[in-house]
Protein backbone atom coordinates (compact mmCIF):
# COMPACT_ATOMS: atom_id res chain seq x y z
CA UNK A 1 0.00 0.00 0.00
CA UNK A 2 2.35 2.56 0.96
CA UNK A 3 5.21 1.46 -1.39
CA UNK A 4 7.30 5.07 -1.61
CA UNK A 5 10.56 4.11 -1.76
CA UNK A 6 9.41 1.07 -4.52
CA UNK A 7 11.42 1.55 -7.49
CA UNK A 8 9.48 2.50 -10.77
CA UNK A 9 11.58 1.69 -13.18
CA UNK A 10 12.67 -1.17 -14.92
CA UNK A 11 16.65 -1.97 -14.79
CA UNK A 12 17.50 -2.13 -19.09
CA UNK A 13 19.71 -4.67 -20.17
CA UNK A 14 22.50 -2.80 -19.63
CA UNK A 15 24.32 -3.97 -23.34
CA UNK A 16 26.69 -2.18 -23.22
CA UNK A 17 27.95 -3.93 -19.87
CA UNK A 18 27.29 -7.37 -20.69
CA UNK A 19 29.54 -6.76 -23.45
CA UNK A 20 32.41 -5.22 -21.13
CA UNK A 21 35.46 -7.20 -20.68
CA UNK A 22 36.30 -5.71 -16.96
CA UNK A 23 32.59 -6.14 -16.09
CA UNK A 24 33.50 -8.44 -12.89
CA UNK A 25 36.61 -7.21 -11.87
CA UNK A 26 37.21 -4.59 -8.71
CA UNK A 27 37.76 -1.50 -8.83
CA UNK A 28 39.81 1.14 -6.43
CA UNK A 29 41.28 4.22 -5.78
CA UNK A 30 44.78 4.69 -5.88
CA UNK A 31 45.29 8.65 -5.37
CA UNK A 32 45.16 10.67 -2.41
CA UNK A 33 42.08 12.79 -1.90
CA UNK A 34 40.13 15.35 0.67
CA UNK A 35 36.66 17.17 1.04
CA UNK A 36 36.70 20.59 -0.08
CA UNK A 37 33.43 21.61 1.30
CA UNK A 38 30.27 19.81 2.32
CA UNK A 39 29.89 18.48 -1.50
CA UNK A 40 33.16 18.60 -3.62
CA UNK A 41 36.29 16.63 -3.07
CA UNK A 42 39.66 17.15 -4.18
CA UNK A 43 41.85 14.26 -5.54
CA UNK A 44 46.00 14.83 -5.41
CA UNK A 45 47.00 13.71 -8.95
CA UNK A 46 50.14 11.16 -7.79
CA UNK A 47 51.56 11.18 -11.28
CA UNK A 48 51.90 15.03 -11.87
CA UNK A 49 51.79 17.81 -9.54
CA UNK A 50 48.33 19.27 -9.78
CA UNK A 51 44.85 19.04 -7.83
CA UNK A 52 41.53 17.84 -9.37
CA UNK A 53 38.02 18.70 -8.92
CA UNK A 54 35.17 16.64 -10.58
CA UNK A 55 32.13 16.46 -12.21
CA UNK A 56 29.27 14.82 -10.08
CA UNK A 57 29.56 11.31 -12.00
CA UNK A 58 33.68 10.74 -12.17
CA UNK A 59 33.59 11.96 -8.11
CA UNK A 60 30.58 9.84 -7.13
CA UNK A 61 32.62 6.50 -9.02
CA UNK A 62 35.78 7.63 -7.52
CA UNK A 63 34.46 7.94 -3.87
CA UNK A 64 33.07 4.27 -4.79
CA UNK A 65 35.82 3.09 -5.72
CA UNK A 66 36.53 0.90 -2.24
CA UNK A 67 38.05 -2.10 -4.10
CA UNK A 68 34.72 -4.15 -2.80
CA UNK A 69 32.28 -3.50 -5.72
CA UNK A 70 32.53 -5.11 -9.01
CA UNK A 71 32.48 -2.60 -11.87
CA UNK A 72 28.80 -4.32 -13.04
CA UNK A 73 28.07 -4.51 -9.16
CA UNK A 74 28.54 -0.96 -9.00
CA UNK A 75 26.23 0.33 -12.10
CA UNK A 76 23.50 -2.20 -10.61
CA UNK A 77 23.95 -0.40 -7.48
CA UNK A 78 23.57 3.14 -9.22
CA UNK A 79 20.50 1.94 -11.42
CA UNK A 80 18.45 0.50 -8.01
CA UNK A 81 19.16 4.48 -7.07
CA UNK A 82 16.37 5.62 -9.72
CA UNK A 83 13.12 6.35 -8.31
CA UNK A 84 11.93 6.42 -12.00
CA UNK A 85 12.82 5.24 -15.35
CA UNK A 86 16.46 3.94 -15.22
CA UNK A 87 18.34 5.51 -18.25
CA UNK A 88 18.97 3.48 -20.86
CA UNK A 89 22.63 4.32 -21.34
CA UNK A 90 23.61 4.23 -17.44
CA UNK A 91 26.00 1.65 -18.09
CA UNK A 92 28.13 3.10 -21.15
CA UNK A 93 28.04 6.26 -18.79
CA UNK A 94 29.46 4.82 -15.68
CA UNK A 95 32.39 3.09 -17.94
CA UNK A 96 33.30 5.46 -19.71
CA UNK A 97 33.79 7.53 -16.51
CA UNK A 98 35.72 4.77 -15.29
CA UNK A 99 37.47 4.27 -18.26
CA UNK A 100 38.79 7.64 -17.88
CA UNK A 101 39.62 7.61 -13.64
CA UNK A 102 41.54 4.61 -15.25
CA UNK A 103 43.57 6.90 -17.89
CA UNK A 104 44.40 9.63 -15.26
CA UNK A 105 45.41 6.42 -13.33
CA UNK A 106 43.52 7.98 -10.17
CA UNK A 107 41.53 4.45 -10.19
CA UNK A 108 42.63 0.89 -10.97
CA UNK A 109 41.07 -2.35 -11.78
CA UNK A 110 41.77 -6.39 -10.41
CA UNK A 111 40.41 -9.22 -10.79
CA UNK A 112 40.03 -9.90 -6.80
CA UNK A 113 38.38 -7.91 -4.22
CA UNK A 114 40.95 -5.62 -2.15
CA UNK A 115 41.28 -2.53 -0.20
CA UNK A 116 41.41 1.24 -1.54
CA UNK A 117 45.20 1.79 -1.70
CA UNK A 118 44.12 5.48 -0.30
CA UNK A 119 41.54 5.20 2.66
CA UNK A 120 39.81 8.57 3.50
CA UNK A 121 37.05 8.12 5.45
CA UNK A 122 37.65 10.88 7.39
CA UNK A 123 38.36 13.67 5.33
CA UNK A 124 42.07 14.21 5.54
CA UNK A 125 44.95 13.18 2.95
CA UNK A 126 46.96 10.02 3.70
Amino acid sequence: MFNLFRQNGKIPEFDRLKGYQFQNYYFRRIAPWAWQDKYTIFVIDPNAPRFITMDPWPQKIFIAANGQLTISDYVYAVAREYRGKVPELLDGTIISEIETLLKERLIEIHECRMSPEVDNDKGKIL
